[in-house]
């Protein structure tokens, strides 16, 4: 593999990485966190408040995911990853200078909304562009691969981020991860962005989209052109996301908090069997993609989607009262070996859906569909546990969101190249019909 290729996979993941590793440690120490920003004098409608402005995204991260989709296509993959990353670095510090209630009195969850409004409007551009960035500098016949290192890095930022709270739990007492130590892994955030955006502006922009600019191609308008043609696929891309992401916030952001507020474990005994379960997944996740390569993406999705389905419920019923082996064992085998065979192959169908002059945008506007109906998983859930008493509630809810992905996936061709029983025809941005496996990789 080149050199160039590496140094882009790295390009196109570290914004990522960032992002997941802040949401990683905002999802593992929400009990915390909820005790700093909001009033302690009752500690669920704390814990509500918090999971509800971790959800505050969900308003921004489309709006995010149009601007700068719209940019992505129009000025190039570069520029606007390096504005994504600035405002997602300093918006992420900024959180953890934030003062607490006690200090500032209501000021302080105003100013956490504010911050996490920025981050999601960043993170909104952030998935998209870097899967096509990666797609359009690597080989086809490892694109599966290559590209599967944009949720791998989702699961090495979490992993890294609740191995931070973990080791924070155990090192310091209540008082100090309180007053201050639930701050650093936040404002670790501002170095990583300085190198971040290093890696990010020294790179080349694809050549996939510089020949569009050479051929003044570039779409002036692409969500309006996206929605004309491409809204069947948008479709595709946001149902069959829809099952990994809620199975990926309950199972890898939102268990450690149930395991701890409806069943009694410690702190730490939740957040490191959670960790096991996210380092399977991230460690899955590129296996699984290489062999996408090799086999084609729709049994890898049909496969891991069916997995869930069988596993999820079985684990819930299971995890209550059960010793802490057990449950690392329940959330490796769903939270990692099943979603992770199922993520591998998942970024890649969706760049392999859009043709080059609309793949930020249609990527974009497919996966934050998806998240809207996600990342308001823990918010959700701990108010439906709360109402109803029925700790199987994290269990149907994902059987609900992957029973919509299975069901697309029937109506999903298959795109890796050349494992279609015929060689999948699309048309280029030129305008003719050419083999997606002839193509250069520049061209994909």
């Amino acid at each position: 593999m080149s050199t160039t290729a590496r140094r882009t996979s790295v390009a196109g993941g570290i914004g990522n990485f960032i992002e997941w590793f802040d949401y990683g440690i905002y999802g593992f120490l929400a009990v915390t966190i909820s005790t700093v920003f909001f009033p302690a004098s009752d500690p669920t409608a704390a814990l509500l408040a918090t999971f509800g402005v971790f959800a505050l995204p969900v308003i921004t991260r489309p709006l995010g995911g149009v601007v700068f989709a719209r940019f992505g296509d129009r000025i190039g993959r570069k520029r606007t990853l390096a504005i994504v990353l600035i405002m997602m670095s300093l918006s992420t510090a900024a959180l953890g200078a934030i003062p607490g209630y006690a200090t500032i009195g209501v000021a302080a969850p105003v100013l956490l909304i504010v911050a996490r409004i920025v981050q999601g409007f960043s993170a909104g551009g952030e998935y998209a562009g870097g899967a096509a960035l990666i797609a359009e500098s690597v080989p086809a016949r490892r694109r599966g691969l290559m590209v599967s290192l944009m949720p791998s890095s989702t699961g090495f930022g979490l992993l890294a981020g609740s191995l931070f709270s973990f080791v924070l739990t155990r090192t310091l007492t209540a008082q100090e991860l309180a007053s201050w130590g639930w701050r650093v892994g936040f404002l670790v955030a501002l170095p990583l962005g300085v190198v971040g955006l290093y890696i990010r502006l020294k790179l080349e922009e694809t050549e996939a989209f510089r020949e569009l600019e050479n051929r003044e191609q570039v779409a002036r308008s692409p969500v309006r052109e996206t929605l004309r043609t491409q809204p069947a696929n948008v479709l595709k891309v946001a149902a069959i996301t829809l099952g990994q992401t809620v199975c990926y916030y309950v199972m890898l952001v939102y268990t450690p908090t149930f395991l701890e507020t409806e069943h009694g474990y410690s702190s730490a005994a939740s957040l490191l069997t959670t960790s096991i379960a996210i380092a399977a997944y991230a460690i899955t996740i590129p296996v699984a993609g290489a062999v996408s390569d090799r086999i084609g993406r729709k049994p890898l999705l049909f496969g891991a989607s069916i997995a869930v389905l069988v596993l999820v419920i079985p684990a819930f019923l299971i995890i209550p009262g059960s010793a802490v082996g057990i449950v690392a064992l329940l959330q490796f085998a769903v939270g990692g070996l099943a979603l992770g065979c199922y993520s591998g192959p998942l970024v890649s169908t969706w760049v392999e859906l859009f043709p080059t002059r609309v793949r930020y945008t249609g990527v974009s506007l497919g996966f934050n569909l998806s998240v809207i109906a996600s990342v308001s998983s823990p918010f959700v859930l701990t108010w439906l546990i709360s109402v109803t008493g029925n700790d199987l509630m994290p269990a149907w809810y994902v059987v609900v969101a992957m029973a919509v992905s299975l069901a697309t996936l029937f109506f999903l061709p298959e795109t890796a190249p050349g494992k279609t029983g015929r060689d999948l025809v699309r048309t280029t941005d030129a305008g003719s019909d050419q083999r997606d496996d002839e193509r250069s990789p520049s061209t994909s």
